[in-house]
Parts: C-alpha cells; sequence; structure tokens
C-alpha cells in the first residue's frame, strides 16, 4: 500500500506508539531519486562524436570500435547499432566483447539487404550507440532516407551516439572533392550536422601507408583494390583529399573558439545567393555558404520565383527546389520573391537589408531576338555598391553548353492564331478605313491598336514577333503603292515599315509584360490577403483546435490542397487526437478519400512527426512512402499539431508556396502558443485566487468559529455541573443559547460550502416553475426567530404567480436577505418581502426601514468577505452571512460574534448562475431595499407547480415547528 502510495505521487506518514521516525538519509535519497527521475523525463539530447578521416582504410572504425572498448570498461553501457560488414580481420576482432544489435532486413528489387534496425536501438535504449557510416543511403522501406537521419533520432532520444564519415561526404566540401578527384559523390552528409558534433576526433593516416595497406589488402579485396588505386586512391588524390580533410577540421576548431571568445562580430558580411532557376545552382550555394561561414556572416538564399507561364521547365523548377533544400541544409535564411527577371528583385532586397556580397551562378548572355547579357553583368550593373561574385559550372560544362542559348520564346499555337487573327482583323477594318479615306496614317495606327487590344490576351512574346512581322507584310501587300505586291516605290516606304515593325513589337511586348506584372500582382495581392486573414483568425482563436481549423482553412485556399488536421494531445494514442479532413471550396470537384488519409500507417507518420518535431511524408527523406507530406506545427518549446498535405502523384511545392505554408504554421504554432499561455495564466490566476480565497476563509473562521464553541462549551458545562443549582427559566435559556449558537454554525458551515460550490462550478442549477408564495413562505419559516421582534410585511399581488428558478437556492437568498435585516436593524422596525409580476419578471424585494448604508460602500456589500468601513455598516454586514437561527441582538459588544462576509456574495453568484443579478437601492425616508428579478411563469400556459425539493423543505419546517410547540 506504502508503495502504491508513492507510485501515486502521494506520501503517507502514520504515527504508532513506538518512537520510530522517519530516516532523514531515506528522504533525502527520495527527493534526488524524484530529481533524477525529472531529468530523465527532461530527455536532454544525445553527444555525437564524430570519427573523421580523409578516405576509407585510415582507421575510423577501429578507432570507434577502440573507443567503445574503454567506455565499456568504465561502466558505460554501449550498444554496436551497425558496423559495415568489412573483410578486415583487425576491425572484426574488436566486435568481440560488445553487444551487436541484429541489423534489419529489408529486400528491394529482390535483394536481401542489412540496414541499422533503429528501433531495435531506440527499444534498447542504451548510453551509447555506434553507427559506422554516416552518409550511407537507407535502402526502401527504411524509416529514413539517410542514415545521418537515423543518428539524428537516436540523439533526440537522449541517446549518445559514435559515428564515422569521410571528408568527400561533407555536403560543403563537395564541389572541391569532385573538382579534385573527378568522381561526383552522391552520399553526402549536411555540414551542420558534423559542426554540431560534440566530438570530432580526425584519423590520420599517410597517404603511402594508406597504398600499402591496400595493395596488402586491408581494405578492400585485391581485385577492387587494384581498381581503387588506379582510380580513386591515387597519391594526387589521397593528399588532395588529406589536405582537405586537415582544413575543414582546422575550420571547425577556430570556428567553436570564435563562437566560445566573442560573439557575432558587428563586422561580418552577410552574403546572399541568389537562386534564379539557371546556372549550377548547388555549386552556387555551396560556394556561397563557404563564404559566409569565412566572413562569420549569414547566408540569406534569395529564390526569384518566375510567372507561371515564362516557359521554365520542369528540371529549372526541380533544380530550383533542390538548392533550397541545400541552403535550408546549410544554414541559409530562405527569402522568395516573385518576378520575371531575378536581378532587379535581388539588388533590391540586398539593398534593403543592406547586404554588400552577392553570390550568383555564371551563365552566358542570352541569344535571341533581343539580346540580353549575362545574370551577373546584370547584376553588377543594378547593385554598383555590392560585391557580385559570378560561381563557374566547373563540375557540370555540358550541362551549361546546352542551356546557355535561351530564345525566351515559347511557341504555341494560341499564340500564332492570336497574331494571325489580329492581322486578319487589322487588315480588314483598314481596308473599310481605305475605302472611305485613303490615309495611310490611320490604316497604321488601325494595326498599332489591334495589335495592342490582342496582345492582352497573349501568352508569350512569340505573338509580339508573329504580329508585328504580320502587320508589315500585310501593310507592305495591301496599301502600299503598287497595291497588291510586295513592292515599295516610294522613298518612305522602309521608314514607315521600320516604324510599324518597331511600334508594333514594343506595344505588344509591353502589353503582354504588364498582364503578366498584373498577375504576378494580383496572385501577390491575392495571398499576402490570405496571411492577412489568417494573422486575423489566429490571432482570434481561442482554442488549440480553433488555431488549426483556421491554418488548415487558410492551407487549403492558398495551396487548394487537401489537408489532414491532426491536434496533439498527450492524453491520446500517440500523443495525437483523431483527424480532420479539411478541403475548400476550390476542390469541390474532386473525391478525397476520407478514409485512405486516415488509416493507422499515416496517423503513425503524423506521430513521428509530432514526437520529433521534423516533417515527413511524401517528398521528404523520411517515411516517404505516406501518401500526405506532414509538417509538424511548433511553438517555441512544443509541438501542438501535425499538418498533412494531400500531394497528389508527383506534384510539388515550389519555392513561394514552400515558404507560405511554413510561415503560416509558424504563426499558428504561436497562436497556438499564446492560447496556451492564455489558458495556463489563467489557471494560474484561478488558483492563485483559490489559495487567497482559502487564507482568507482560514482567517476569518478561526475567530467565527471559536466564539460560538466557546459559549457552547460554556453552557454545556454549566447544565453538567449540577442540576439543582439553575432554575428552569435559567437550564431553559442556557438551552435555548446552545441551540442559537448550533444554528448559527450549521448555517455558517452551510454558506462555506455553498461558496466553494459555487466558486468550482459543482453547483447545478435546476430551473423548474416555482409557486413565489411558497417560497416566500419557506424562507420565512426558516428565517431567523427574531423575526417577532420586527414587523413582518408580505406583499403579493397574485397568490398564483409562478417564477422559473432553482427552489432550494432562491430561498437560501431570501433567508440571508430576511435575516440580515433583522440581525442589523432595530427591534421594532419594519421588513417588507415583495414579490410582483413586472412584465415578463417577477420582481422580489426585501426592504427595511433600519439606519441605511452609506453611498461609499454600496459598491462593495457584495463583495466576499467584505466588511463596512463605518459603525453602521459594520453592524450591518457583520451577520450577513447568517442562516435561521442566528439572533444575536445588534449593540453585543466584546466577544460577539461578527459575520464572514459570506452571505450577500452566496446571494449574488446564486442570482447569477440564475442569469441575474442582485442591487441594492435607498428606502424612503431611510433604509436599504435588495432586489432581484425571476422570469415569470405563465399557468396558462400549462405549468404547474412541481413536487420537488421546495415541497420537502416546507414538510421538513412544518415537522420541526409542530415539535418545537
Amino acid at each position: 500500500m506504502e508503495e502504491a502510495r508513492r507510485r501515486g505521487g502521494l506520501v503517507s506518514i502514520t504515527r504508532d506508539n513506538s518512537d520510530e521516525r522517519p530516516d532523514p538519509d531515506a528522504l533525502l535519497r527520495r527527493v534526488q531519486e524524484e530529481e533524477e527521475g525529472a531529468q530523465a523525463d527532461a530527455r536532454p539530447m544525445g553527444r555525437l562524436k564524430v570519427f573523421f578521416g580523409y578516405a576509407a582504410g585510415v582507421g575510423k572504425t577501429y578507432a570507434m570500435l577502440e573507443e567503445a572498448h574503454r567506455a565499456q570498461e568504465a561502466g558505460v553501457d554501449v550498444v554496436v547499432g551497425y558496423v559495415e560488414p568489412h573483410t578486415r580481420v583487425d576491425t572484426l576482432a574488436l566486435l568481440k566483447g560488445l553487444e551487436v544489435l541484429p541489423p534489419k532486413r529489408v529486400c528491394h528489387r529482390g535483394i536481401g539487404l542489412k540496414e541499422f534496425d533503429l528501433d531495435a536501438a531506440l527499444q534498447r535504449h542504451p548510453q551509447v550507440v555506434l553507427v559506422d557510416e554516416l552518409a550511407h543511403s537507407n535502402a526502401p522501406g527504411c524509416r529514413h532516407r539517410k542514415r545521418y537521419q537515423d543518428v539524428e533520432e537516436l540523439l533526440r532520444a537522449g541517446i549518445d551516439v559514435y559515428t564515422t564519415v569521410n571528408v568527400q561526404h561533407l555536403e560543403g566540401v563537395n564541389d572541391k572533392v569532385a573538382a579534385v578527384t573527378s568522381v561526383a559523390v552522391s552520399e553526402r552528409v549536411p555540414d551542420r550536422l558534423f559542426d554540431a558534433a560534440d566530438s570530432v576526433e580526425l584519423v590520420d593516416l599517410e597517404p603511402a601507408e594508406l597504398i600499402e595497406r591496400l595493395r596488402a589488402g586491408k581494405v578492400y579485396a585485391p581485385e577492387r583494390a587494384a581498381w581503387a588505386l588506379e582510380h580513386f586512391f591515387s597519391r594526387s588524390n589521397l593528399g588532395a583529399l588529406r589536405e582537405i580533410a586537415l582544413r575543414r577540421a582546422a575550420d571547425r576548431l577556430g570556428r567553436d573558439r570564435r563562437q566560445a571568445s566573442e560573439p557575432r562580430s558587428a563586422g561580418a558580411d552577410d552574403v546572399l545567393v541568389l537562386i534564379a532557376g539557371e546556372g549550377p545552382q548547388a555549386r552556387v550555394v555551396r560556394a556561397a555558404a563557404s563564404l559566409a561561414e569565412a566572413s562569420g556572416g549569414t547566408l540569406v538564399a534569395l529564390a526569384v520565383e518566375p510567372s507561371e507561364d515564362n516557359g521554365q521547365t520542369d528540371a529549372e523548377n526541380a533544380q530550383m527546389r533542390e538548392a533550397l533544400a541545400l541552403a535550408e541544409q546549410l544554414g541559409a535564411r530562405v527569402v522568395t520573391l516573385t518576378g520575371d527577371d531575378p536581378v532587379q528583385p535581388a539588388a533590391l532586397y540586398a539593398a534593403s537589408a543592406g547586404i554588400r556580397h552577392i553570390v550568383a551562378p555564371a551563365t552566358r548572355q542570352r541569344a535571341g531576338w533581343l539580346p540580353r547579357k549575362d545574370l551577373v553583368y546584370r547584376l553588377r550593373r543594378a547593385a554598383p555598391e555590392a560585391t557580385v561574385t559570378a560561381v563557374p559550372a566547373l563540375d557540370a560544362p555540358t550541362a551549361l553548353a546546352s542551356t546557355g542559348v535561351v530564345t525566351g520564346f515559347r511557341p504555341t499555337a494560341a499564340d500564332a492564331a492570336r497574331a494571325a487573327a489580329a492581322v486578319v482583323l487589322a487588315t480588314a477594318v483598314s481596308q473599310i478605313a481605305w475605302m472611305v479615306s485613303p490615309a495611310t496614317s490611320v490604316i497604321l495606327m488601325v494595326y498599332l491598336l489591334v495589335a495592342l487590344l490582342l496582345a492582352t490576351r497573349a501568352d508569350g512574346f512569340l505573338y509580339a514577333v508573329l504580329v508585328a512581322l504580320g502587320s508589315v507584310v500585310a501593310y507592305s501587300f495591301f496599301f502600299t503603292a503598287p497595291r497588291f505586291t510586295f513592292h515599295a516605290y516610294g522613298m518612305s516606304a522602309p521608314i514607315i515599315f521600320t516604324f510599324l515593325l518597331i511600334g508594333t513589337l514594343a506595344s505588344s511586348s509591353l502589353a503582354i509584360r504588364l498582364k503578366r506584372q498584373a498577375a504576378q500582382a494580383t496572385r501577390r495581392s491575392y495571398r499576402t490577403e490570405v496571411l492577412l486573414e489568417s494573422t486575423r483568425m489566429l490571432q482570434s482563436a481561442t482554442s488549440l483546435q480553433g488555431c488549426l481549423e483556421a491554418a488548415a482553412v487558410q492551407v487549403v485556399k492558398i495551396l487548394d490542397y487537401p489537408v489532414v488536421m491532426y491536434e496533439a494531445d498527450a492524453t491520446s494514442p500517440g500523443g495525437l487526437r483523431p483527424p480532420r479532413v479539411y478541403d475548400g471550396p476550390k476542390g469541390e470537384g474532386r473525391v478525397v478519400d476520407t478514409a485512405a488519409l486516415t488509416t493507422p500507417a499515416e496517423a503513425a507518420v503524423a506521430a513521428w512527426v509530432a514526437a520529433n518535431g521534423e516533417a515527413a511524408g511524401a517528398g521528404t527523406d523520411t517515411l516517404r512512402e505516406a501518401r500526405c507530406r506532414y509538417v509538424p506545427i511548433r511553438g517555441k518549446d512544443a509541438v501542438w499539431g501535425v499538418a498533412g498535405l494531400v500531394l497528389e502523384g508527383n506534384d510539388d511545392l515550389g519555392p513561394f508556396e514552400h515558404n507560405l505554408l511554413a510561415a503560416l504554421l509558424d504563426e499558428c504554432g504561436q497562436a497556438a502558443e499564446s492560447v496556451a499561455l492564455a489558458r495556463r495564466h489563467r489557471d494560474l490566476t484561478m488558483k492563485a485566487e483559490k489559495e487567497a480565497l482559502r487564507t482568507n476563509l482560514l482567517r476569518s473562521i478561526s475567530h467565527d468559529l471559536r466564539t460560538p464553541l466557546t459559549s457552547i462549551s460554556g453552557d454545556a458545562d454549566m447544565l453538567l455541573a449540577d442540576e439543582g443549582a439553575l432554575s428552569p427559566q435559567q437550564r431553559r435559556r442556557l438551552e435555548t443559547d446552545i441551540a442559537e449558537d448550533a444554528a448559527w454554525l450549521i448555517g455558517l458551515v452551510e454558506n462555506l460550502l455553498s461558496v466553494t460550490r459555487l466558486d468550482d462550478g459543482d453547483v447545478q442549477v435546476q430551473l423548474q416553475p416555482e409557486l413565489v408564495a411558497d417560497v416566500v413562505a419557506e424562507a420565512l419559516r426558516h428565517a431567523s426567530r427574531r423575526i417577532a421582534d420586527h414587523q413582518l410585511e408580505v406583499l403579493m399581488d397574485d397568490e398564483l404567480l409562478m417564477a422559473q428558478m432553482d427552489g432550494r437556492l432562491i430561498v437560501q437568498v431570501l433567508v440571508n436577505l430576511v435575516n440580515n435585516a433583522i440581525a442589523y436593524t432595530p427591534a421594532g422596525s419594519t421588513i417588507t418581502v415583495s414579490a410582483q409580476a413586472e412584465g415578463a419578471r417577477v420582481r422580489f424585494c426585501v426592504a427595511d426601514n433600519g439606519p441605511g448604508i452609506a453611498d461609499g460602500e454600496k459598491t462593495r456589500v457584495f463583495d466576499l468577505f467584505y466588511h463596512g468601513a463605518s459603525a453602521v455598516m459594520g453592524a450591518r454586514l457583520s451577520d450577513k452571512a447568517l442562516l435561521p437561527g442566528v439572533t444575536r441582538p445588534a449593540g453585543e459588544g466584546g466577544d460577539a460574534r461578527r459575520g464572514m462576509g459570506l452571505g450577500l456574495a452566496l446571494c449574488r453568484s446564486i442570482l447569477r448562475a440564475h442569469g441575474g443579478d442582485m442591487h441594492l437601492t435607498d428606502a424612503q425616508p431611510h433604509g436599504c431595499v435588495f432586489t432581484f428579478y425571476l422570469p415569470v411563469v405563465s399557468v396558462t400556459d400549462g405549468a404547474m407547480p412541481c413536487h420537488g425539493p421546495l415541497d420537502a423543505e416546507k414538510e421538513e419546517g412544518e415537522a420541526r415547528d409542530g415539535a418545537d410547540k
């Protein structure tokens, strides 16, 4: 039983007759165990140690296993999660004595593969896990696409990890390695993971010794070693790789020293990398990241999203998305803008943000009808105050050669048809105008006007070229002498043809450009309006569910994809509540398979996202077999929900949509956190108020209970001392005092219980029709017996008047008001209880002609524990909490009992629970009037008084009166 209490969070100390006392050491150990348990629940991040080398075979795995043996001898729980099954005898021998987890069997295309079993490692949960080959790509069917993501999940679970990686697998030096070795490494690790490692141990070996090991067959099999020596493992390659690895390790050490010694320098230069869908984007991003790291500044990735009809290919869009993902991996802050030409937005943003270093891809000059300078040249002209660095595509010359010449035109049949229609229409109108008045100026204006009008419906600049050429040809054939030939004899004909060609081309191009800009402005305005609307909706949300629902509606409105929304809840299975699927009005024509989107498998992916705070599902590297892309809705310290975006087929989000989604969900997370903080603040406020209530109750009750208890004890002692010494009148007086004091205590306890129940919301108001006359009679029956010392008047116009109420509670209100008037008005005063119908309400009044209450105190008489400042006010309010049986006369001093200030506060709470309130006014010429209203019930509506709690009270009162008589 004691153990059960301890587990439940309660410690019960029982006292027996022995002299044993709790052991202080045992109590201290218990406190320490609880603190350790709380720290364990916090789940701190695990520590990462990287064994770093420049090539395979330098001894990284060997050094890692040796370190594992040393840790195990020191008492650390070490488990080998996965070690590559090399044929190196010395390395395999070090596995002896270490616990090795069985690998996970994965079948891919009929081939059985062995992979690291992440779930087994999490279930085993040792202190240290060894995971070889950090950059390894997992086979399809594993949770994550990359092994470094498995390592990150282990670290989040609080498990330390030892791992190995070669320099060629680091993302930041991938281009350098490719330039040196002419080998493009596909398995790469983000630099952030390497830089954030708690410890990096450089495992170095002379290139000559590594080559000797290769020739001896200690690294690869003989046939594979011979091929490796001829290609990747040449002496020059190994020397260059070793230099890169040493420099990378030194850079990491120097950066850690700088960060530990001084904050970010004020003179650090931020770097802007331009991602515009052309050129070697990945190479540009890596170069910019290196420059930002060298200068100690921040890397900003600017993506300029072109218009939808600019002819950009799917490959270019995919290249832009990959570049943005790489920039995020390298720690860049991503910004997206819209425009056909990326130069002007990049220059304006760099100027506004104060960035003086721009990195852009080196592109060739565009050829076509209107040749344009290359991107870097135009950037230098648009941003003369910034340093523009061009990154050449050394690793992709063929790709640049194939995409270096861009025409800028997208030939479409629609534009050709529009151009032909414009020429035909202009020629027909011009023919009519020629028949009326053969003026060449009118004909030229017709061609310009028609070309301009139809340009507003064109898709690309091909229309402008075709309509300009067609207009010149048609004008030359139909309206130049000699007509209906392509000969022109006039000296001004070439000039007219030139101006017509240039004018038509310029006007059409300008109209098309304005159309595109208008479409971009409309698109941007729409999304801005949606974001502003999202902000308003999220700010007005008062619950977590409201925040998530508002975010889901806005995501559907912006992206036109169905959304599956999960709400975080620690008490639900998997930490998430059942999902809800949202689909907007734009998707009315599609059919959303709700059952397929809410399967247990999909819910498991969402639960993983909620637990780890990272995106997963379709289009990501984690659990990519899922149908939805799940994104966490994070606050500062918690995940409040998970949004699942239902992507169709191979659809993917563009950079602008991706940033928009991230911004909206981040704002939703902040709003959810604000709601949670407000709820927590409200709970703390209520807790503080309850603590204050408890303190005031204890402070007040100490005196109010002591006086009647002392009186009861003294009277009882006198009755028990000597029966013959007291006369019958004295005994009757003592018995009456005991009864009155006991009744006062009962009324005090009843008021205390009623106040606490109302404050906690435990009282359920049961409204039903009641006869007002019965309620008033019942209240007067329970009133103080000293009512006989006053003149009582009961005024009711209708004996059958009925009101909607909870009879017990309204009786308590009337009893408190009547007893308050009895106790604090002089004997012989008049107390009037009235109930009258006023329209749809019944007006209840309890009035007296006593001394009254000062105007300055009227607004506070209903406050809990309040007592008036004046003597009259103190007398009136001192016993306002009393219920039946309180008959102490006013003016009794010394130890006289005083009230706790509960009665009137209780009356107001009861009436507010009925949907009403109580009002205090002055009586004429003096006195007080307490008034409240209840809804009237018409007898003609068929309402009849119920035989319920009020009738039971009446029967009980009649039985008590009979006993008294």
